[in-house]
C-alpha cells in the first residue's frame, strides 16, 4: 500500500468521526494527498464549520490519525470560506508554551492562531481538492468557490522509481519516487552508493 493510500485511511476515518456533529458543514482533502501524489509529505484537511462549539472534540479525533500518520494538519473555515484557525496538537489546552500567548489562541480551546499565517484564496484554491463529506446537497462548498472564481488545479510531478548502479560494488539499486521527493526537499543530490556502501562510508568516518 502506497503513502498516499494510508494517509488516505487517516483522512476517512477522521471524516466518519466528526461529520456528525452539530457544527460541521464539509470536510475535504487538500494538496499532494487530493492530487494523487504517491509520495506526499503531509496531510491537509479543510472542515468548513458553522459555529466553534467543537473543537475540543474535533481535536480529539485528529490526533487519533497519528496512528496513520503524523505529518497532519487540520484547519477551520466558516461559510465564506474564510480561515479561523487550525485543530492545536497538544492534548491539553492552554500550556506553557510560548505559542500559547498568541491573541486569541485557544479559544476556543484547541483552536491555534498562527500570527505569520497569511491567507491567499487564489493560492489555496489552486490546491487539488477531494470533499470526503458535505452537507451541501446543491454543490460542494470548496468546489463551488473554486468554479466561481475559474481556478484550476496545480498538478504535482510524480517522480518514478530508477535504477541506479553503486560506484562502490557496482551493485544495481533503486532509488525510489518517495526518496527522491525526500532528497529534493533537503536539498540533497541524488546517491551514487547503494545504501550498504553509505552505511560501510558512514561507520569508517
Amino acid at each position: 500500500m502506497n503513502k498516499n493510500k494510508i494517509i488516505g485511511i487517516a483522512a476517512n476515518e477522521f471524516a466518519e468521526k466528526i461529520r456528525k456533529l452539530s457544527g460541521i458543514l464539509e470536510i475535504s482533502v487538500v494538496g499532494s494527498v487530493a492530487g494523487g501524489d504517491p509520495h506526499p509529505n503531509d496531510l491537509d484537511i479543510v472542515v468548513i464549520i458553522r459555529n466553534l462549539d467543537e473543537p475540543p472534540i474535533m481535536a480529539k479525533c485528529a490526533r487519533q490519525m497519528s496512528s496513520h500518520y503524523h505529518n497532519w494538519d487540520v484547519f477551520f473555515f466558516d461559510e465564506d470560506i474564510s480561515p479561523l484557525g487550525r485543530i492545536c496538537r497538544r492534548r491539553e489546552c492552554p500550556t506553557q508554551s510560548v505559542d500559547c500567548c498568541v491573541s486569541g489562541c485557544g479559544k476556543p480551546p484547541h483552536l491555534q492562531v498562527c500570527p505569520d499565517f497569511e491567507y491567499d484564496e487564489n493560492k489555496f484554491l489552486a490546491s487539488p481538492i477531494k470533499v470526503l463529506w458535505t452537507s451541501f446537497k446543491k454543490k460542494d462548498c470548496l468546489l463551488a468557490r473554486k468554479d466561481e472564481l475559474s481556478i484550476e488545479s496545480r498538478k504535482y510531478p510524480v517522480l518514478e522509481d530508477i535504477e541506479i548502479k553503486c560506484r562502490v560494488c557496482g551493485n544495481t539499486f533503486v532509488f525510489t519516487g518517495g526518496e527522491q521527493k525526500q532528497y529534493q526537499k533537503l536539498g540533497f543530490c541524488q546517491p551514487k552508493r547503494c545504501l550498504e556502501c553509505r552505511e560501510q562510508k558512514y561507520m569508517e568516518e
